[in-house]
Formats: structure tokens, C-alpha cells, sequence
């Protein structure tokens, strides 16, 4: 197999220079963007739409059906990602322009380099090479594209009517490979190796307003208290009682793969958690990426009170964005907020969903997954872990139980920081290798 890294490269390139980008209103978003590069993908992967039955979903979303020849009786697999992107920002602070697709010596630069063009280029280009070798898969392959997992899927979410197609016809999937996890240096973890790292759940995401009223009035006369300064104390209550840890059974999987390579004395740990949970717990709340796997995260991120300075608010709220730990629920958290923050104060869930199920990590298609990730990135460590953020994979659980959160991409301390902030980049170097692990995985699964 020979796939040409700066080919593929110059084909990425042109999909960063559409601004694909959601917004929580869907009526604000600039659609004919998504057409345009639709319209690319038409002219860059001829073969894909030649031979795949392509349909659009939810305004903007894509489905493609690579229709097998029925050699296997393997359900399908999906390959996913997402079109769109996160703003700019201040688009004066970027070294390069954020829709350029420049490429320099050593990065790809970008908004969607790394979250998620990245994905459906290198999926994309794997399909089309499959395709020109006159190559037909055992089984069903789909490729979904949903256009608006950035806002969670805000108004009608592409994903979620992608699975609901899927489930009207009956179709069950075996295997879906998305976004979250990818190699990345062992440096957090204080040991050399390079990480694969392998989504197999994610924290669950919620926004709960606290508000209380007051009689207001003018500043030069204030009470004892204000509705602002309730809500103050509420928040530093909330800051001031965090959810207990817990070592749930994927990070003890984590910590279980990563052991060994800290030492001997962490290795021994590692190889019963649940005698050493303790002692495990304190490592991984020593940094905020890991502390983040072993509890439900409380963020004070907004608030407001009067709309002038000399006049004392009437009502005041404050916002807590919480991730929930697998075992908490949208329920749980809500009561133990009222609970920190007492009953003067009233708690509104504003949107929300509970944590995703766990994949398994004993199946086929997981050790093909890790069979591939082990031959592309050889000498890595192949973990298994916990996805603290969302993504659309949640969506598929209804119907598929192998949900797996996987980029074949090396992110460095450079770029992964990149993710949603400015400058974001990709490194150059081994999209040729990406394009490769598509094809094995689509090789290999219709026999694993």
C-alpha cells in the first residue's frame, strides 16, 4: 500500500478553507458553507460518490452506504466524525488565517485540523483508495457526518437523526469509530512512551442555573444581603464540596495499561485497583486532566445581577456546567447541588444528558482496534480511558454496543492544547499513516 502523505495533505487542506462553523441557533448558521464543502468532497473523492449511496441528513448531515457484497455475516461498521467547528475567536491572534489550510515545514494550521476534518479526510481518503483498487467490502461501511456536534447537537442534532435513519431501517451496527482519543506523549503521566488512547465512555454534560430574588432597590440603601451576594455564597459553597472521587472500572483500565511503565511501585497498584483505589485516586487528582476522570466536575462559568451598578439586583443567577462521572445522573447531581447550596436557592436544569454507556473492551472489535493501533503506532502504550468531554458517538449506543473514540493521529504538547483555541494545528507528518489504519480496519473487520 503506498498512499502519498503530501497528496492527502493538499486534499485536507481544502476542506479547512470552508468555515463550517455551528452556532446554537441552527438559523444562524451559514449552511451554504456546509453545501460548498460538500460540493468538495463531491469533486476530491470521485470514486465515494460514484459507488456510495449518499444521502443528506437533517439540513446538512452526511450518510454514506459502501454496500457490501454479503461474504460476511459481520454487521456493519461506521466510521464518524463531524463537520463542523468551533469560532475563531480573534482572528488577528492567529499565526496563520484560521480558514487558510496553510501548510509550513512541520504543522497543517486550521480551524477542523484537529476536531474533526482531520477524520473524515483520512476516512474518506482511505475509502476512495479501497475503491480504486476495485476493492469490495464483506459487509456494510458508513461514513456519518453530522453538522452540529459542536453546540451538542443544539436544535434538531444531525447525529442523533443519522442513528434514527439507521434504526428505522432496521439497520444494527457492530462497530462505530469516532473521535476522542489519539496517541499522545506520556508526559502527564511522567513516563516516555507514547499513549493510544482509547475512548470507551464519556462523561455525561449539564448546565444548571441557581437564581434567587430579592426585593432590590437603590444601591445607597442596601440591606443585610443582596440577591448577588447569595448567589455568591452559593457558588463558593459548590466550589467548596466537590463530588467525592471514584475509581470507576474504564480508569482502573487506564491505570491498569499505563502502570506498568511508571514503575514498580505504581505497577503493583495498578494491578489491583481496587485494593490501592485510594492510593490511585491521589495520584490522578494531582492534575486537572486527570482529576477530571475520577469525579463529576462542578465549573462556576457565568453569572449576573443588576444591570447597573447603583441598583440592587432583584434576581441574580449563576451558572454550574458540570460533567458527570458514569454512576451520576442528571438527577443525582441536581439534588446534590440543592443540597450544598440549601433551599433558598433554586436549581433549574437548563440542558443536559446523562453519561454514555460503556464499550467493551473484552470484543473482536476492540482487539482489532487495538491489533491496528499497535502495528501504526508501535511502541505506544494502548490504554483504554475515559472521554471528559462529548462527542456525537454517544448517539450511537441505540444501536451499536462497540463505540469506540479513536483518532489515528499523533497530538503533541504543541497542538493538542490547539483544540477550540486559536492557533489550532495539526502536525504534518503521518497522514499517510491515518489513511493506512482506516484501510486495515476496513480490511480486517469483516473477518475479526
Amino acid at each position: 500500500m503506498k498512499i502519498d502523505n503530501q497528496a492527502v495533505l493538499d486534499r485536507f487542506s481544502g476542506m479547512i478553507r470552508f468555515a463550517t462553523v455551528s452556532n446554537p441557533d441552527p438559523e444562524k448558521m451559514d449552511y451554504e458553507e456546509f453545501y460548498k464543502f460538500h460540493r468538495y468532497l463531491e469533486e476530491t473523492f470521485p470514486l465515494i460518490h460514484q459507488h456510495l449511496e449518499k444521502e443528506v441528513v437533517s439540513r446538512a448531515s452526511l450518510l454514506y452506504r459502501w454496500k457490501g457484497d454479503g461474504s460476511s455475516n459481520r454487521l456493519p461498521i461506521a466510521l464518524i466524525a463531524h463537520q463542523d467547528v468551533v469560532p475563531v475567536g480573534e482572528e488577528s491572534q492567529w499565526e496563520h488565517g484560521p480558514f487558510s489550510g496553510d501548510i509550513d515545514d512541520t504543522y497543517i494550521w486550521g480551524r477542523g485540523t484537529l476536531d474533526t476534518k482531520c477524520q473524515i479526510s483520512a476516512q474518506m481518503e482511505a475509502v476512495e483508495h479501497l475503491l480504486a483498487e476495485g476493492y469490495t467490502p464483506p459487509c456494510d461501511v458508513y461514513l456519518c457526518y453530522g453538522h452540529n456536534e459542536e453546540v451538542m447537537g443544539a436544535g434538531i442534532s444531525g447525529a442523533k437523526e443519522i442513528v434514527k435513519l439507521l434504526e428505522s431501517r432496521g439497520v444494527r451496527l457492530g462497530c462505530v469509530i469516532d473521535e476522542g482519543g489519539a496517541v499522545v506523549n506520556g508526559t502527564m503521566f511522567g513516563i516516555p512512551q507514547n499513549i493510544a488512547t482509547v475512548g470507551l465512555a464519556e462523561k455525561g454534560h449539564a448546565d444548571f442555573e441557581l437564581s434567587v430574588t430579592d426585593a432590590g432597590g437603590h444601591s445607597s440603601a442596601p440591606g443585610k444581603g443582596t440577591a448577588l451576594g447569595k448567589i455568591c455564597r452559593a457558588g463558593a459553597a459548590i466550589e467548596a464540596n466537590p463530588f467525592p472521587q471514584r475509581l470507576i472500572d474504564v480508569v482502573a483500565g487506564t491505570v491498569a495499561a499505563i502502570g506498568p511503565a511508571m514503575g514498580p511501585q505504581v505497577a503493583a497498584m495498578a494491578a489491583d485497583p481496587k485494593t490501592y483505589a485510594g492510593q490511585i485516586l491521589a495520584v490522578l487528582d494531582q492534575a486537572p486532566t486527570t482529576a477530571a476522570m475520577t469525579r463529576t466536575t462542578m465549573a462556576l462559568t457565568m453569572a449576573s445581577g443588576s444591570a447597573q451598578s447603583n441598583i440592587l439586583p432583584e434576581r441574580a443567577t449563576l451558572t454550574v456546567n458540570c460533567r458527570l462521572l458514569p454512576g451520576d445522573t442528571l438527577e443525582s447531581v441536581k439534588a446534590h447541588i440543592q443540597s450544598v447550596v440549601g433551599p433558598e436557592i433554586t436549581v433549574t436544569l437548563v440542558k443536559g444528558n446523562d453519561p454514555s454507556s460503556e464499550s467493551p473492551s473484552d470484543s473482536p472489535e476492540f482487539a482489532l482496534l487495538k491489533e491496528v493501533t499497535m502495528e501504526k503506532f508501535p511502541g505506544a502504550i494502548f490504554a483504554p480511558y475515559l472521554m471528559v468531554g462529548g462527542s456525537d458517538s454517544r448517539n450511537y449506543y441505540p444501536i451499536c454496543d462497540n463505540v469506540f473514540r479513536f483518532a489515528p493521529f499523533v497530538a503533541d504538547d504543541a497542538t493538542l492544547p490547539t483544540t477550540h483555541s486559536v492557533n489550532e494545528r495539526m502536525l504534518k507528518d503521518g497522514f499517510a499513516n491515518a489513511v493506512e489504519f482506516y484501510v486495515e480496519i476496513i480490511r480486517r473487520y469483516g473477518s475479526c
